[in-house]
């Protein structure tokens, strides 16, 4: 493979996506830059990501502004939590997310969930929103986490309460669930969501 083909990449994505107003396929990326393996185009996109001259965006690779690549912090997907009856917990890579934060601070630890479900609509949550959840393993009453229960994942508000947990749902047609442990996986600080 001849090493210039990242650069190749990276330039026909950023012309294509200021030409058109969104991102081109692997396929049409491939095609441009005359390679036949789409996995290897996927490998020097990772990498690009990882340069944060791309970002991975509503199922799509974008180029990243240069004045904003400073602030951006790119934040990995890995996976589906439910904003409902809890789910499974889901954890695999899908690629990353570009978070924009109000305040940098790059000592904590960021990641991204796909939500699924309606037990948050009234907090502005929906189904196949992106939530980005500062990892941490405590929660103070009134936050809205991400959390274990049994081994299933969930997305709730929080509280503490005599000698048990209240997850709550923000949907005034569901009930809490109550709980003697709960394993929280961090607090929710920002959601995305794409059209």
């Amino acid at each position: 493979m001849r090493s210039n083909h990242r650069e190749e990449i990276y330039r026909f994505v950023q012309g294509f996506y200021e030409d058109n107003g969104y991102a081109p396929s692997l396929s049409q990326i491939a095609h441009a830059v005359g390679m036949s393996s789409r996995s290897a185009v996927q490998r020097q996109i990772r990498k690009l990501v990882d340069e944060r001259r791309l970002a991975y965006l509503g199922g799509k690779y974008v180029p990243v502004r240069k004045q904003a690549s400073l602030d951006v912090q790119m934040v990995p997907l890995i996976g589906t939590i439910a904003a409902g009856i809890p789910i499974e917990a889901i954890e695999e890579f899908d690629g990353y997310v570009a978070y924009l934060p109000e305040t940098i601070s790059r000592d904590r630890t960021l990641f991204a969930l796909r939500i699924r479900g309606r037990s948050m609509i009234e907090v502005g949550i929906f189904d196949r929103d992106i939530v980005i959840v500062e990892q941490r393993s405590d929660a103070e009453n009134g936050q809205i986490i991400a959390a274990m229960i049994d081994g299933e994942a969930t997305v709730k508000t929080f509280y503490k309460e005599n000698g048990h947990f209240r997850l709550q749902p923000e949907n005034s047609d569901m009930q809490p669930i109550i709980v003697n442990h709960v394993d929280v996986l961090g607090r929710v600080i920002a959601v995305q969501r794409y059209y």
